[in-house]
This record gives C-alpha cells, sequence and structure tokens, in this order.
C-alpha cells in the first residue's frame, strides 16, 4: 500500500478520524474480530517471543536528580506500543501515549492524548500521523463486546458497565451494536449524577435502555455481562455473591474479584500472557491476582488452564462457554493499528485529512 505521494504523510485530527468512520461501534467490532482470528493464525507481529507485548515503557521512578524532581511525577509512564498486522489489514504502527499522574493537590491527571502513527509496511514510508484516542477508545470498547459475544452471545439481555468515562461510553455503543438481545445497560458511579448524565447522554443513542445507580451490587446482580471499565483509584470490588451462575465478567480496567469466583475452565485473556506482562510493567490489582495465580508452583490456576479470545476468534476452542467467566482484556497495539489502517483508508478514500509534506528529497544522501 502506497502512502498518498512520496514524502506526505496525512494528518487526522480527532474530527477528521470521526467523520473518517472512528466511532462505527459495529465496524470496529468486526475489526478485532479479525485481528484477533490473525493473530491466531501466527500473522500478527508485536513484543516479545510470543507476540504479546502492551507496549516499551518509560517509567518515572521516584527520587529523581534536581530540577527534575521538582517538575517530573513519579509514576508517569509512556509507553509505545508497535505492531504489524497481516491479512488485509497489512499495516504497520505504533501508538504513543503518556499518562501522568496527579500531584496531591489536584483533583485529577492533567489529559495526555494517544498519536497513532502507521506507515507502510513495504517501504517504510509513514502513512499517517492521527490522534489515537477516539481510535484507542473504540478498541477498547470493542473488545467488551467482542468478548460479550463469544462467551455470553445471544444469552445476553443485561448488561452492567462500572464506570461512566470515555471506555464506558464505547463499552455501552459496542455491546448495543453488537448483542441483539441486549435490553438494558445500568451503569454505575458511586456518585450517582455522574452515573445518571451518562443515562441521559447515552439513552437516545443506544436501542437498550440504560439506567443509573450509585451501587456496583445493584448494577452487578443480574447481569449477564459485567464490564469493568471504571478508574483505578481505586478499582471496583466484584464480590463473588453477586455473580449468576451464568455470567461474564470483562476486565478493561482495574478490578478487585477473586478468581475463585469463576469456574475454573472459564479464566479467559485477550492472549494468555499479556496479563503478565503488564503486572511488570503497570501493576494492577487484577493482574497481581492472575500473576500469583498462574506463576505460582501450587497455584489454584495453570498458564495452560487460562482460555485465550483469539482461538475462539479462530475457532480453534469450541468447548462451552456458559458458566461463571472473566475476561482480561487489557489492550494491545495490534487493535490499535487493525483500526487506525481502517480509518486512514476511509481517510484515503474520501480526500478526508490534510497531507503535510516531511520533506522532497533526502538532505543527506551519498555525495557521489
Amino acid at each position: 500500500m502506497e502512502p498518498d505521494s512520496s514524502g506526505e504523510v496525512r494528518f487526522l485530527s480527532q474530527e477528521a478520524a470521526i467523520e473518517a468512520g472512528a466511532t462505527d461501534a459495529s465496524r470496529c467490532v468486526e475489526r478485532m474480530d479479525d485481528v484477533f482470528e490473525l493473530y491466531d493464525r501466527d500473522r500478527v507481529v508485536m513484543g516479545e517471543n510470543g507476540h504479546y507485548l502492551h507496549g516499551h515503557m518509560t517509567t518515572f521512578p521516584d527520587g529523581l536528580a534536581a530540577p527534575d524532581a521538582e517538575r517530573l511525577r513519579p509514576g508517569s509512564r509512556f509507553g509505545a506500543m508497535p505492531a504489524y498486522v497481516g491479512g488485509d489489514i497489512d499495516a504497520v504502527g505504533v501508538k504513543w501515549y503518556g499518562s501522568v499522574t496527579a500531584r496531591p493537590d489536584e483533583d485529577s491527571a492533567p489529559r495526555s492524548g494517544p498519536v497513532l502513527v502507521l506507515s507502510d509496511p513495504d517501504t517504510g514510508r509513514p502513512l499517517t500521523v492521527m490522534d489515537g484516542a477516539v481510535v484507542s477508545g473504540m478498541r477498547t470498547g470493542a473488545m467488551a463486546a467482542l468478548g460479550a459475544r463469544y462467551l455470553q452471545g445471544e444469552r445476553a439481555t443485561t448488561a452492567a458497565i462500572l464506570g461512566p468515562g470515555a471506555v464506558g461510553q464505547t463499552s455501552a455503543l459496542a455491546l448495543d451494536a453488537t448483542l441483539p438481545s441486549l435490553a438494558e445497560i445500568r451503569i454505575y458511579h458511586p456518585d450517582e449524577w455522574k452515573a445518571t448524565a451518562f443515562r441521559d447522554a447515552m439513552n437516545g443513542r443506544l436501542a437498550a435502555s440504560v439506567t443509573a445507580t450509585d451501587s456496583i451490587r445493584g448494577a452487578v446482580r443480574g447481569a449477564d455481562v459485567t464490564v469493568a471499565a471504571a478508574s483505578p483509584d481505586p478499582p471496583p470490588r466484584i464480590d463473588a455473591s453477586w455473580l449468576d451462575d451464568d455470567s461474564t465478567v470483562i476486565q478493561l480496567g482495574d478490578l478487585r474479584v477473586d478468581l475463585h469466583a469463576f469456574d475454573d475452565d472459564r479464566v479467559f485473556c485477550d492472549v494468555r500472557r499479556h496479563p503478565l506482562e503488564f503486572e511488570r510493567q503497570v501493576g494492577w490489582e487484577f493482574t497481581a491476582a492472575y500473576a500469583a495465580a498462574v506463576e505460582s508452583d501450587d497455584g489454584p490456576l495453570a498458564l495452560s488452564d487460562v482460555r485465550a479470545l483469539h482461538e475462539l476468534a479462530a475457532g480453534t476452542d469450541t468447548k462451552p462457554t456458559a458458566g461463571r467467566s472473566i475476561l482480561s482484556s487489557l489492550g494491545l497495539p495490534m487493535e490499535d493499528v487493525a483500526w487506525g489502517i481502517e480509518v486512514y483508508r476511509n481517510a484515503v478514500a474520501d480526500g478526508i485529512g490534510r497531507t503535510l509534506s516531511l520533506r522532497s528529497e533526502p538532505h543527506f544522501g551519498p555525495p557521489y
């Protein structure tokens, strides 16, 4: 696939990405299905030998040297998430993001939206630089819907979403677009007015009805699908007694839940080793529990016992999925590349965005 012309890069703002279809929830879910099938067929390249790497992280430590220590925020991390996806996607790229911590005198951390850069895998030429926030948010919500489709399918009539932020919104859009039997979405926030604002904003956009609650228990009890999309400060806690015998929890953000709450053969991951790598780099309560369970000699769960979403997508796992299940989906760079390249191709076809020239001729070349 060639770029628009030699030396030109298409720049897509958030508005341009949306115009090029970045918020098409139904299409995004299908693209996530495609990329997981390709992963199962060894047509995806990411970091580490098993191609499961979330990203390459730079994290600011405590005790930085002066004067940096006075300005920079310990715990802030900056990540590069590269991937190549084959098949008809056939794209290589990297999402670059910063996640900075809040200072004690701040109510929240500064926002730092991601950037997605895609290149031609044949020539190495850059194709596009685009705002990555909408692409990333949509593929995250699409993963909740893809997991719900494989683990619950037409049995799902009620969903609970823990967290009314951006991921909660994209999850609601994707669940609604993917599950034809879905009748109700319950949205939780400890400040009920935030859940109510989500309800009022989303009700007109969804076929399912939306109800608001300030109780996790009230949201989860009787739900066929529960999506943990809340902030990790603190992470929401789900008690096993609140879960129906046939229900699915999908972890997109941090979560407190006992792995014993789920059937032994109903623990799913996007890629089996992904939570272990995520735990080493980021460290969440659920990933810590997962690592303790699979890495201990006498742990309750062997890594080989964990079932993988890519095997469901490819049809290599055909075992039953009904029961108490959990899916950990923490975000893989192949997802951003797969959805970002579709947005880019739509933009090229429809003339959306701006083309910018990086150079006409190389400044430094062979002097002969």
